[in-house]
């Protein structure tokens, strides 16, 4: 065999090996183009306001100021209204004005988190619950935390379990 069609078919089989090695870059490259689209996820807006009361009795909740001495009993709970389907846990934080700041109150009492609660209703209530379940009877009495006069709220966190 002559070297000049040595070369020629050395050359042919190099470019058809770069031709296949192409041509198969280009095929794995176009398969990863393919993108694929899922359904829709909607993410929903929930509403709602904390409440108070001084007794735990169910027809005495509102959102207005309450006056109270100190020590003495009151209770909070949330209104949710529109809550998405879904479990969440609730955190609590008692907290105290000072000087036209608030901060959380000085106490050994002042935050916690509820267990998990589940979320299935157009119009939910969360009472401030440490264990048990989310019920007025186990509604936490914050009077404990408010033995000093002064200006308190609460202020809640919920976040999905």
């Amino acid at each position: 065999m002559s070297t000049s069609r040595k070369s020629q078919k050395t050359f042919l089989t190099v470019t058809m090996i770069t031709v296949v090695a192409i041509t198969t870059v280009f095929l794995v490259y176009a398969a990863l183009l393919t993108s694929y689209t899922g359904s829709d996820v909607v993410i929903s807006t929930m509403g709602g306001s904390i409440e108070y009361s001084l007794t735990k009795d169910p027809g005495s909740w509102g959102t207005s100021s309450i006056s109270q001495g100190e020590g003495a009993e009151w209770y909070s709970r949330i209104h949710l209204t529109t809550p998405p389907t879904q479990t969440v846990t609730v955190k609590w934080t008692l907290q105290k004005q000072n000087g036209g700041s608030w901060t959380d109150a000085p106490t050994n009492v002042t935050q916690f988190t509820s267990p998990q609660i589940s979320l299935t209703t157009s119009t939910y209530y969360v009472y401030a619950f440490q264990s048990g379940n989310n019920e007025i009877t186990n509604n936490y009495n914050w009077g404990q935390g408010t033995t000093t006069a002064g200006t308190y709220r609460i202020v809640t966190e919920i976040n999905t379990a």
